[in-house]
């Protein structure tokens, strides 16, 4: 993107839907479940038999306060649900209830964290390491959020011949009723990367604060992306499209580069953007135009006669206040300030709860927090990573790594020994200090011990010990090489150096 950075800036807004964290749908008692039978997930009030009507599900609603709180928005008092009139193939109602007008949460913001740029302004963001090596430089940015709405979502189409069985469109209503929050942002997104870093940043919270598991392969977070472009030093907006349903924070990035790169030819030959649905493909990572996109007045919106407005008493909402949980921006600024640790670690550990409280499980166990966070953010999740797994899944405990990281710090392991049972502690478990025994990897501690090895390098290696005597450090690090091999690896590190140093140079 950017050979046209300089020309071209984006401006990105994206609504998200996300389910709520409920047992029964937003307006009927069936339940919420992924993965059961078509059609098996139903009441009569999904289903729009006559004579029901829809009761709202208390939660929902508090679980929308609970998010509205955490986005420093104003929890409105009043709100009110509303008819929103469209084709609707996957809701038997033919409309659905949603707010518009009044919704429950509005003029909120949230912060997001990017990779420091070092020069240029290209739309990806270069890493630019610290002088401790702690990670890349992070900078900061707030993003506006316009509102949060309660509504319904649909049910789901099913046109796959494996899945439903036959050479026609199947509707599976499990889905259809399921409460969702509809979380718009203001245009404040400027690149792809922006976009994913705020959609990570509103999960964390999501999942921190119980609203939504927010599994984007479940379809409980799914984005639309309202892109437009516009000369550089302009204010005025451009026209957008909106990027339907995407449900990865690397098909959000690829297809908003697409749709950009997309109007920016368009307009450079000449041509218009006109306001559309788009839909993208990740095979060929490219947008295609699905329909003209309708505007506001083409819902038909109106108050649902069936629902009276939502009124919430002021203590009720200071009373979810009280019971929020610490939020990610309160622990990230609390582990930099107890712990001492970078913006980009503590923003690390922070992304998610479990990954918080695992890192401050194992601090209480081994007091050492810099090497915790170092295991967690290079060693864990690297694991995690390579095993495609989550933290949950894993038999490594807090206990296990603090013990594993008390027998570094006490000096009866060494780095390269404890860097051996790490792997073998995050598939199977066990007691760090009995594997260490067993295998014998116990370090090295006695000076008498390490004497004796160091005397053994120094003799097999006269040309490089006199280098070290002509004052080259350099082959210092090859003769601390062969005591630790020497050593099978057990030897301190620390005591090897100052041993041969003291040897070599009295």
């Amino acid at each position: 993107m950017s050979d046209w950075m300089d020309d071209w800036e984006l401006v990105i807004g994206l609504e998200v839907h996300t389910h709520l964290k409920t047992e029964s749908k937003l307006f009927s008692p069936a339940p919420v479940v992924y993965g059961a039978e078509p059609n098996h997930a139903v009441h009569p009030i999904d289903l729009a038999l006559p004579g029901v009507l829809p009761v709202l599900n208390e939660r929902a609603v508090e679980l929308a306060i609970r998010l509205g709180l955490a986005i420093h928005a104003t929890v409105n008092p009043h709100s009110v649900f509303a008819r929103k009139n469209y084709f609707y193939p996957d809701l038997p109602k033919g409309y659905q209830i949603s707010q518009f007008e009044e919704p429950i949460v509005s003029e909120g913001w949230l912060e997001i964290e990017l990779e420091a740029p070092q020069g240029g302004t290209g739309g990806g963001r270069s890493k630019k390491k610290k002088a401790d090596g702690a990670g890349p430089e992070v900078v900061r940015k707030r993003i506006g959020i316009t509102r949060a709405h309660l509504e319904e979502d649909a049910g789901k189409s099913i046109h796959d011949v494996a899945v439903a069985g036959r050479d026609d469109s199947c509707i599976d209503l499990n889905r259809a009723g399921v409460p969702l929050l509809e979380i718009v942002s203001e245009p404040d997104l400027r690149s792809p990367q922006e976009a994913s870093a705020y959609l990570r940043a509103l999960r964390s919270i999501l999942r921190y604060i119980g609203v939504s598991d927010a599994d984007m392969e479940k379809g409980q977070f799914r984005c639309d992306a309202n892109v437009s472009i516009r000369p550089r030093g302009t204010e005025a907006f451009g026209t957008r499209t909106e990027i339907k349903n995407l449900n990865s924070f690397a098909h959000v990035e690829d297809a908003i580069e697409s749709e950009a790169l997309r109007q920016i030819e368009l307009v450079e030959d000449g041509g218009e953007v006109v306001q559309a649905t788009m839909g993208y493909d990740p095979a060929t990572r490219r947008t295609s135009v699905q329909r003209l996109k309708e505007n506001s007045d083409d819902y038909r919106y109106f108050p649902d006669p069936d629902l009276i407005p939502l009124k919430i008493d002021p203590a009720r909402i200071e009373q979810v206040r009280r019971e929020l949980p610490e939020l990610p921006e309160e622990k990230r600024a609390r582990f930099e300030r107890d712990h001492a640790l970078s913006a980009y670690d503590a923003g690390v550990l922070t992304a998610s709860r479990p990954l918080a409280d695992f890192f401050e499980e194992t601090v209480r166990i081994c007091d050492a927090p810099k090497a915790a966070a170092n295991w967690i953010t290079r060693d864990l999740l690297r694991e995690l990573k390579e095993r495609d797994a989550e933290l949950e899944q894993m038999a490594l405990t807090p206990a296990m790594l603090g013990g594993l990281i008390g027998l570094v710090e006490a000096g009866r392991l060494t780095a390269r020994s404890a860097a051996e049972i790490f792997p073998e502690l995050v598939e199977r478990g066990g007691d760090p200090e009995a594997i260490m025994t067993e295998r014998g990897l116990e370090a090295v501690s006695d000076s008498g011990a390490i004497d004796a090895f160091v005397d053994q390098v120094i003799a097999a290696n006269p040309d490089v010990v006199q280098q070290v005597r002509d004052g080259d450090d350099k082959p210092l690090n090859f003769l601390m090489g062969q005591v630790m091999k020497a050593s099978q690896g057990k030897a301190d590190p620390g005591q090897v150096r100052k041993a041969l140093a003291t040897k070599i140079r009295g």
